[in-house]
């Protein structure tokens, strides 16, 4: 291969890189994936969906959804709470808020807090 074919071959490569770069900003998938590991975080970490169901804003569309409180380049904080199974449809009140940060590609549960509702920052956190 000659030096000048080298070179060619390093900006188209060089610009595949810039450009996986920006789709992955863009990616319209990252707020779907946010969505799911922070609802899934949700579960898990107050005994699962037998014991514990998120809000049902959790289960909807991520597009202009409450629950999405910031979405910046630190990634995606959703706020929610969450009760026991058919909490929200028999009217009852929540027991547990949770807050958790997702990366800016959906894929990675950053932080996250969940806290029973009434209750003193004591002792009653979960956080991961």
């Amino acid at each position: 291969m000659l030096p000048s074919s080298l070179a060619g071959l390093a900006l188209v490569f060089g610009g595949l890189i810039v450009t996986s770069s920006a789709m992955a900003q863009e990616d319209p998938l990252a707020t779907r994936r946010a969505i799911n590991h922070a609802r899934n975080s949700g579960a898990l970490a107050n005994g699962g969906l037998r014991q514990y169901h998120p809000a049902g804003c959790m289960f909807k569309d991520p597009t202009e959804n409450p629950c999405l409180a910031q979405q910046d380049a630190n990634g995606f904080q959703f706020k929610f709470q969450g009760g026991p199974p058919g909490w929200e449809v028999l009217g009852l009140p929540a027991t547990v808020e949770s807050t958790v940060l997702i990366s800016p590609d959906g894929q990675t549960v950053m932080q996250e807090l969940h806290q029973e509702i009434g209750a003193s920052t004591s002792g009653d956190d979960v956080v991961y």
